[in-house]
């Protein structure tokens, strides 16, 4: 878990330019009890060097919360033969992963 300052170098970023990410849902940041203790996972960050793509489908899909996303990409789920979305994300599989996380909130569970 990475601060915002370290996230946002890591990002080539400003800090200020790391909060407009955060209020487009284009980066997962996990609150702490204050601001400063806001902490933004560094396994987000893709093979390009960029956060995944997905990250505010998946926001709009299960909403506003940063750890019901962590959540949703840290579990195994039996419809990715078991792998984390997170893994899936990683080997591509960017559009399952949303269909997965959609019939989750749908209670549909395909």
């Amino acid at each position: 878990m990475l601060t915002a300052e370290v996230f946002a170098h890591r990002l080539g970023l400003t800090v200020s330019a790391l909060h407009d990410l955060e209020q487009a849902h284009a980066v997962l940041v996990l609150p702490g009890s204050s601001p400063r203790e806001a902490r933004y996972p560094a396994w987000q960050i893709d093979a390009t060097g960029q956060p995944f793509p997905v990250l505010p489908a998946l926001f709009d899909t299960l909403g506003d919360s940063g750890w019901t996303i962590y959540r949703f990409l840290m579990q195994s789920h039996p419809e990715l033969a078991g792998q984390t979305a997170l893994e899936a994300l990683r080997d591509g599989r960017d559009a399952l992963v949303v269909r997965l996380a959609k019939s989750l909130a749908e209670g549909t569970f395909a």
